[in-house]
């Protein structure tokens, strides 16, 4: 665990230094100077769930003070996938509002990285499109922008989208697999704007496929912990060719996933053995659901899980947005969600890790609410992204 207030690290910001305990009341107060009561995540008012985040081992939460008195705090969140995957989500920038355009966001962003002390591979970030400033504090920190998440959550009666940006750092650009990616046509031209904004070959190989069959004589029901021993001996799609990339897997164990607010639902044969299964977190207060991990013995269940994923996030749920990190590997799988009124949202290169390199990652959305983008503010580079976005959205 980090020590807090002692730490190793040595910032080159000599204004950061990591979150402490009595800086829990001044951080949710800088939330609530900047968002009121309608920021989309109300557990940042809670001053135990703040405290927990302080002290949990795959948070890096810092602050900048400035005479005394916290003006900007930020985190970096370390535990978005596998822990050798090396991402670091960067998050809960807040800084004082009579103190913004000062540049405190974009050294407090320096600072994060700093702290990581070269443990993150990928980087990436979310910014608020309602004003281009989280967005500037991600360019200027130099951050490429990888996609767009229309209508993403919710900001007390509306929802916000978001632009995506991220970074390679380390070995990250060196792992990343020599096999060029296999996307559906759809994918291709938000694919080359990252890759080359990242300065990676814009290799593809464009596939024209159908998607896996979506009919099964599987009946899928939710997991419990029999189900889950035994889909712990199927390697597709965990150890061999992963699918779905998220913040958790079966390998965590039930009570893990569980506290996650995450669920399975399993593909059972005719003799009630577990086939496969597909998992999924639930965002309640934005209505959205994610989906985590896709695993099966044979390929030909794949389409029937991402049938039953979709049909439980909308027909039981009620979800209003729904969306999958898929591998850019898999033009089948693509298709399949594609076909399902999926869009292409974001590219992430070289997100994951694999065995003995990184992969890329294609973030696939589907929206239950009319898209609006009247009230988005965009920087140049925002816009470029955006745009290609919203060509798939037509």
């Amino acid at each position: 665990m980090h020590e807090y207030g002692t730490s190793k690290f040595q910032f080159t910001d000599s204004a950061a230094r990591h979150i402490k305990e009595s800086d829990i009341p001044t951080v949710i107060n800088l939330f609530k100077r900047n968002y009121g009561d309608d920021y989309a995540i109300p557990e940042f008012y809670d001053d135990q769930w703040v405290k927990r985040g302080i002290y949990s081992d795959h948070i890096i939460w810092l602050v900048l003070e400035e005479e005394g008195e916290v003006v900007a705090s930020g985190a970096c969140v370390l535990d978005y996938g596998d822990p050798n995957d090396q991402i670091g989500e960067i998050g809960r920038v807040v800084v004082h509002p009579d103190r913004k355009g000062r540049g405190l966001g974009r050294r407090l962003v320096n600072a994060l990285l700093d702290a990581t002390d070269d443990t993150v591979e990928f980087a990436f970030g979310e910014a608020r499109t309602v004003h281009p400033l989280s967005q500037m504090l991600f360019e200027r920190s130099g951050f490429a922008t990888l996609g767009f998440q229309p209508q993403a959550y919710t900001f007390g009666e509306a929802r916000e989208s978001f632009v995506l940006y991220g970074q390679l750092y380390g070995s990250g650009k060196m792992l990343r697999s020599q096999r060029p990616p296999e996307v559906i046509a759809e994918v291709a031209p938000l694919a080359r704007h990252a890759l080359s904004a990242l300065g990676l070959p814009t290799e593809l190989n464009i596939v024209d496929c159908d998607p896996y069959p979506d009919e099964s004589s599987c009946t899928v029901q939710p997991m419990n912990r029999c189900s889950l021993a035994r889909l712990l001996r199927i390697e597709h799609g965990r150890i061999l060719d992963p699918l779905l990339f998220g913040g958790l897997s079966l390998d965590q164990g039930i009570s893990h996933i569980r506290r996650r607010n995450a669920v399975y639902l399993v593909a059972m044969d005719e003799d009630q053995r577990p086939m496969g299964a597909v998992g999924f977190q639930i965002d309640g207060p934005s209505q959205l659901v994610r989906g985590i991990e896709l695993i099966a013995t044979d390929e030909q269940l794949r389409g029937h899980l991402c049938g039953s994923l979709l049909r439980k996030a909308e027909d039981e749920l009620g979800a209003l947005v729904v969306e999958v990190n898929v591998s850019a590997y898999d033009a089948r799988l693509q298709r399949s969600f594609a076909n399902h009124g999926f869009f292409p949202a974001a590219y992430a290169p070289a997100m994951v890790f694999h065995g003995t390199h990184r992969l890329d990652v294609i973030k696939m959305l589907k929206l239950n609410v009319p898209y609006d983008p009247a009230s988005m503010t965009l920087t140049d580079a925002g816009q470029a992204v955006v745009s290609i976005v919203e060509n798939g959205l037509k």
